[in-house]
Parts: structure tokens; C-alpha cells; sequence
């Protein structure tokens, strides 16, 4: 079928608008951008016209960084995110143990900066609230978490005490304290029992409904590889109704063949190009990689094991030299600053190419970096919503916490920006990301936190559309409004050209097309 929105406000990129769009549910594309007056001439193509009373239209989003499935299945768990005394945890604990009645009690994602008292997190506090049911609850960081003395026990990691870190298995007084850093909350984790292919299933189709619902038809997905079987029953049942840019982990690229030839006859909407791998962790564990140590501490966080044994080194010019591409987690400045080098290095021994290499966070960045992103090439991809809690935490553990979130200086120089959530561990809402990206305003820092980082509205719609099309290296069928590209297109309730930055928080999508047809 094919529909002409017109008397609209189309935004078609930078400070370009125009009034009516047309597109083709057959074709999935879209067959006509123009003036009212054009639009006339032409109407009668279309089997529906709509007014759209000068309603904002603009490219869907894409989600540059999430963790879609993980993060669909995260959401029907625990939820801490707004948790901000110790009531709140003991009571959401025991709301959720009598509504669950599984043999695990997991989820969380709180975040320390929300906290309006001193909560000592520990297995005691734990035990105190449930001490019959194992309970593993993450920050929202996702890289540690706290675990009750039953959660210890049944997954056995007091048994397996050597194979992790002191930083990892954390003791006081040679005393376990039940926080669980990195592999060690990965453990616990694993240790849960399996939820049914089924139950994750729908649980997936609702997510891809909230996402439409929020102007999402496009993601990086960071994926795992048990992942794909609800992905291939996704598309069993034709609900696969999203693009999905599949980011898989590095030690899976010799097994990327196999995928591709898995789905391709079933589905043209998930792509198996890039790898992803972490090389440190996060900054309110302190365990982001840094050029300083963190305040009173003789330490500077960590790399992971993956890299400190050589693996990933040896993995990365391999995948490169395959033509795929690289996507690698680093949140700290000298991590970044050691994949600038790396890619550096892919480029002398693998040639120049458009590798389009992707720092994923890029959190921190050091003053003499920040030219190397254009020099080299390298997208930084990048989640402003973390500011609600990293602008407090980085005052609090760094020295120089004004390497926190600098991503004006990139778009300033004209280096490559695209904007994601990290979903579940921020809101899925695009809607969130540029309002913490204009703003800055964040926990402690009410009138903003470093204002002359803040970014303009335009900048952000393009890193949330263009941007993030061209770092999957699918800008020529989508990422704006143009003849021919695939027709995803939003329409709001709300103008945001018009909206103060701190109201854009609470923006409405109003109708999300997806392929042509509607789905919101």
C-alpha cells in the first residue's frame, strides 16, 4: 500500500525541511520527498493521504549499542534502577520473591549515585532481606554485582575460589563479602537456571513492540551466540519486525560463515559483519582502563584476561584481515588510547581499507586522542545517557574527571559520532540519550555537569539516524529521508525543534513505520 503523508514537517537532514513524504509497504521504500504543492500533483498515486497538521517526521531511530536480547529478558527481572535507600531494596526483594516463585531472585541494575542514604551493600544485607533463596543483584553498569551467602553456595564459586582475582572475588578481613566483580559475576550468572526458548521468545516480541513505541527500528546488537536461536524464532513467526546490525563476540569469527548461511535464506534483516570484544571494564567499579590511577587508590583498573593473555591481539588481525569489522568496549582513556594504536597497527600490516573501526563508549578520552578518531578513521560509539550516573562517580574516583563524556570535541572536529543506549543498562528511550546529551544534567549537577560539552539537537538526530547507519556501513538504504532508502520513518507527537532540551525527556513517537507499514 502505498501512503503520502503531507502538510508535515519532514526533517531530510542538517537544517533541511520540506512538507510531505510518500512511501510503498510493497517496496518498503520510500517513493517521494517534496513540497505540499508537489505533493499535489501526485496524491492520487497514493491509496492513503494523511494530514499530518505539521506533525514532526523523522528517520527511525537506530540504537547504535544495545544488548537486545539480554536486555528484553533483564527487563522482566528485579528491577533497582531507581532504588535509593536501603527500604527500597528489601522492599522491591520481597515484592518481587512473592510474585517469582523461581529458585533465584536476579536482576537489580541500581546505581550507587541514586542512593539519598548509606546503603552497605554486602551478602549480610542481602541475607537480611532473603537468606533462603540465592539472590545476585548487578549494578547497572552490568560489570559487578552483590550476591547473598545462598547465591555464593549454590553456584559454587566459594569451591572456585582460585580461579579468580582478588579484584574479581572480593574479601575484607579475608572475609568473603559477597561483591563479585568481571568473571566472577559471570559465574554466579551462569550458574541460573535456563529460562525456555518459548518464554524468552515473547518476551522479545514485547521488547521490539516497546522500541517501536519509542521510534526504534534499527540496532547494533551486541550478541550472544545463544542468542540466535530466538532470533531464528523471530523470524519463524514473522516478528522479526526490526534491522539488526549482529555484533558478535571476537572468538566467533571463524564461525561468522556459518551464521551468515543460518540466516540467509530466512531473513534479510539481521547481518553478521562485525565482532565485538571488551578490552576493560567500567567506571564505578573502577575498573575502566585509565592513564591515572583512580583517587587514593595505586591502581588504574584493568584489562580484561582476553586481552592480557594475548588473544585478542592475535584474534584482532586476524578478523581484520578477514574484511570484517572491529567493535571493541573500552571506557577508560588509556584503553582508547591503545585501540588508536591498534588500529593504527591493522592499517601498516593489513593495508588501508574502510574498516570503519568501532571504539564502543570511548568514555574517556585523552586531550592528544581526540584528532586520532578523524586521522584514523575510527567511529566512536557512544552512550550520553551514562551521564546520570558517570558525571557523579567520575567527580567522586578521578582526578581529571573532565575527560568524562567529551563527545563535543569529536563533532566539533569532524570525527565520525554515533549514539546508543548500552540498553538494559540505561532506558531504551533515544528520547533519554539526547536529553542527557543536550543537557547534561545529572545526579549532583542539577544545572549541568561540564556545560560546554553540551550537544545541539542537530547533531544529535544525526548521530541517532545517519550516524549510526553509516557505522553498520548501510548509509545508502538508510539513516535519512531520501528517495529509494528504506521507508523508516517516525512521526511525533511532539515538535522537538520547538521543545526546551530538558523536555525532550518526556517526547512522544506518535507513528513508527517500519518497511513502509506501520507497527506503532
Amino acid at each position: 500500500m502505498k501512503t503520502l503523508f503531507k502538510n508535515a514537517k519532514v526533517w531530510t537532514g542538517k537544517n533541511k525541511f520540506t512538507d510531505s513524504i510518500g512511501i510503498d509497504s510493497d517496496t518498503g521504500k520510500i517513493n517521494f520527498t517534496g513540497t505540499d504543492s508537489e505533493s499535489e500533483k501526485i496524491k492520487n498515486e497514493y491509496s492513503d493521504v494523511i494530514d499530518l497538521n505539521k506533525k514532526l517526521v523523522l528517520p527511525a531511530f537506530t540504537d547504535g549499542h544495545c544488548h537486545f536480547i539480554t536486555g528484553a529478558f533483564l527487563n522482566s527481572q528485579l528491577n533497582l534502577r531507581s532504588a535509593r535507600t536501603a527500604n527500597d531494596f528489601s522492599d522491591s526483594i520481597k515484592e518481587y520473591k512473592s510474585r517469582n516463585k523461581g529458585a533465584w531472585i536476579y536482576g537489580g541494575f541500581f546505581s550507587e549515585s541514586n542512593f539519598k542514604e548509606k546503603i552497605l551493600l554486602n551478602k549480610t544485607f542481602l541475607d537480611e532481606i532473603c537468606d533462603d533463596i540465592p539472590v545476585i543483584i548487578s549494578r547497572f553498569d552490568m560489570h559487578s554485582a552483590f550476591a547473598n551467602t545462598k547465591a555464593m553456595e549454590i553456584s559454587g564459586i566459594l569451591k572456585k575460589e582460585n580461579e579468580f582475582t582478588s579484584e574479581e572475588l572480593i574479601k575484607e578481613n579475608n572475609i568473603f563479602t559477597g561483591e563479585l566483580k568481571e568473571r566472577a559475576r559471570d559465574f554466579v550468572l551462569n550458574n541460573i537456571p535456563a529460562v525456555s526458548l518459548n518464554e524468552r521468545t515473547d518476551i522479545a516480541v514485547k521488547q521490539i513492540s516497546k522500541l517501536h513505541s519509542l521510534g526504534i527500528t534499527s540496532i547494533s546488537d551486541i550478541t550472544l551466540k545463544e542468542d540466535l536461536e530466538i532470533y531464528k524464532e523471530l523470524i519463524s513467526k514473522k516478528n522479526l519486525l526490526l534491522r539488526v546490525d549482529s555484533r558478535l563476540p571476537f572468538k566467533e569469527y571463524k564461525n561468522i560463515t556459518k551464521f551468515r548461511n543460518e540466516f540467509y535464506n530466512i531473513s534479510d534483516k539481521i547481518k553478521f559483519n562485525s565482532l565485538k570484544a571488551f578490552y576493560d571494564g567500567s567506571l564505578s567499579s573502577k575498573t575502566a582502563y585509565m592513564h591515572a590511577n583512580y583517587k587514593n587508590t595505586n591502581h588504574n583498573g584493568i584489562k580484561t584476561e582476553y586481552v592480557n593473555s594475548g588473544e585478542f591481539i592475535k584474534n584482532a588481525f586476524e578478523i581484520d584481515k578477514a574484511g570484517l569489522q572491529i567493535c571493541v568496549h573500552a571506557i577508560g582513556d588509556k584503553a582508547v588510547s591503545e585501540l588508536l594504536d591498534l588500529n593504527d597497527e591493522l592499517i601498516n600490516v593489513n593495508g588501508l581499507r574502510d574498516r570503519r573501526f568501532r571504539i564502543e563508549h570511548a568514555q574517556h578520552i585523552h586531550k592528544k586522542d581526540f584528532q586520532r578518531f578523524v586521522d584514523l578513521n575510527v567511529i566512536a560509539s557512544v552512550q550520553p545517557s551514562h551521564l546520570f550516573s558517570d558525571a557523579k562517580t567520575a567527580s567522586l574516583i578521578l582526578k581529571d574527571y573532565r575527560t568524562e563524556h567529551n563527545y563535543k570535541t569529536l563533532f566539533d572536529i569532524g570525527a565520525r559520532v554515533c549514539f546508543g543506549t548500552d540498553f538494559p543498562v540505561v532506558s531504551e528511550s533515544p528520547f533519554e540519550t539526547i536529553y542527557f546529551a543536550m543537557t547534561r544534567i545529572a545526579e549532583g549537577f542539577q544545572n549541568g555537569f561540564i556545560n560546554e560539552f553540551r550537544i545541539p539537537l542537530i547533531k544529535c538526530l544525526e548521530a541517532y539516524t545517519y550516524e549510526n547507519a553509516y557505522a553498520m556501513f548501510e548509509e545508502k538504504s538508510t539513516g535519512n529521508i531520501q528517495t529509494g532508502k528504506f521507508a523508516d520513518i517516525i512521526i511525533l507527537e511532539d515538535d522537538l525543534f520547538k521543545m526546551k532540551p530538558e523536555d525532550i525527556i518526556n517526547a512522544k513517537v506518535s507513528m513508527t513505520y517500519f518497511n513502509g507499514s506501520r507497527v506503532y
